[in-house]
């Protein structure tokens, strides 16, 4: 008999929920640089359940002032598609 699960968890090191957004984060380190990927989860309300996800602003994280910046150019991207 063999036994087979399904397990939705993804570490926050790769995959983030931004807070009071409906976006998500998602993280790649290369090196010493950071980069990030804003992203949107169309057809289900967690990121990783979802089958449809819309890759919306990636950018080199240099320090936390330019960070918000990055989320709303994310944000009116997302605003401006016709879904």
């Amino acid at each position: 008999m063999n036994v087979m699960a399904t397990v939705y968890n993804v570490s926050t090191k790769f995959v983030k929920h931004l807070e009071n957004t409906d976006l998500y984060e998602m993280r790649v380190s290369v090196g010493s640089n950071e980069y990030r990927t804003v992203l949107f989860a169309i057809d289900h309300d967690n990121v990783i359940e979802a089958k449809n996800i819309i890759l919306l602003n990636g950018f080199l994280k240099k320090d936390n002032k330019d960070y918000r910046k990055q989320i709303i150019i994310a944000e009116t991207i997302l605003n401006n598609l016709e879904l």
